[in-house]
């Protein structure tokens, strides 16, 4: 299943019916239908322009399309730096990527020079778009409001004397729940989306189907939210007893959208931590891709330790316990207090 989470697009002849520097302020009507619509679905989008920068921000503003961009640049140079570019701001792989030009060459230079990115008409995007029965949820339509709360939160901090007072100031509240059916559609987003801190030892779809099938398993679910905004769930572990107070991790899926606060380990942590995840051994086997070496790297700091020849991680409960959590990071579990969690 293909996912789209950004598109990047031209402006001159693609969103606007002619050029700008020439006063050309048009929209072209098919182009504009599809910027509404990636928006209902979640779809981040972006635009990198040749045009002078000065001149970008009236424009948008003439078109009502000020607050819809979560990244613009505008400049003279060649157009494959600007889509690499906003890539690196927004970090998002440019397989999740297409870039909207009518222009065949720039297409084609787009595609030459960025491995990966797909380059599209505005009618194959609205192709694409039609054949597309991907369902979103109220976290996914909400992501590119997210990502501007985000810009937010990161201009604040950056601007900060004391960036650790600054964090207290935002109030994050992460909440740890048992799944309920409601999740459903939301936690298989995560499974299908979440690449850099994904597990990925199974097959995604293999893990969509564990999560239904009866017998003893627990499915735990993160929520985070700040002064700035609700990101929603971010977050879900499912477990499976062995019987013997072990429990197998079966899959592990956490947004990128918390790293960005320095949450990641707080919400692992949190989530094993839960009363109904509270094992006294958990164990894992992570498979590495290109992608998911940042899920490594965490599952490390939480206190899991590799098996000598072998794929399979293990954490005892007892290192679990131990760890320290960032005092800015509020916990809360179905409204006990962290401090009232314990271990069997």
């Amino acid at each position: 299943m293909r996912i789209l989470k950004l598109v990047i697009w031209d402006l001159d002849e693609t969103l606007l019916a002619g050029i700008l520097a020439e006063g050309d302020k048009e929209a072209d009507p098919r182009a504009e239908r599809l910027l509404a619509e990636l928006e209902k679905r979640g779809v981040l989008q972006a635009l990198a322009t040749q045009n002078q920068p000065k001149i970008i921000p009236p424009a948008l503003e003439l078109l009502g399309w000020s607050d819809l961009f979560v990244q613009v640049v505008a400049s003279l140079g060649p157009k494959a730096k600007k889509v690499k570019t906003i890539l690196n701001a927004l970090d998002i792989n440019p397989l999740d990527t297409a870039f909207i030009d009518e222009d065949p060459f720039e297409r084609g230079a787009i595609a030459a020079q960025i491995p990966g990115i797909t380059a599209w008409s505005v009618s194959e995007l609205e192709a694409f778009l039609a054949g597309d029965t991907t369902i979103v949820t109220e976290e996914g339509r909400r992501r590119a409001q997210m990502y501007r709360e985000q810009q937010a939160r990161e201009r604040d901090g950056s601007s900060a004397v004391d960036y650790e007072a600054f964090l207290h100031s935002c109030n994050i509240q992460l909440t740890i729940r048992p799944y309920v059916p409601a999740d459903a559609l939301r936690v298989e987003e995560l499974l299908r989306r979440t690449h850099q801190m994904n597990l990925g030892a199974i097959p995604t779809e293999e893990a969509i189907a564990r999560l239904n099938q009866p017998g003893e398993h627990r499915v735990i679910v993160a929520e985070m939210r700040d002064v700035y905004g609700d990101m929603g769930r971010c977050g879900v572990v499912h477990l499976t007893p062995d019987g013997s107070g072990e429990a197998l991790i079966e899959s592990l899926a956490i947004s990128c959208r918390t790293r960005a606060r320095g949450l990641s380990l707080a919400m692992l942590v949190g989530l094993l931590r839960h009363p109904d995840a509270r094992f006294e051994r958990y164990r894992c086997r992570y498979i590495a891709n290109d992608a998911n070496r940042p899920l490594r790297m965490l599952l490390m700091a939480a206190g899991f330790r590799p098996q000598r020849g072998s794929d399979w991680l293990t954490l005892e409960a007892e290192d679990l316990e131990c760890l320290d959590l960032p005092a800015w990071a509020h916990l809360e579990y179905q409204g006990v207090s962290v401090a009232e969690v314990r271990f069997r």
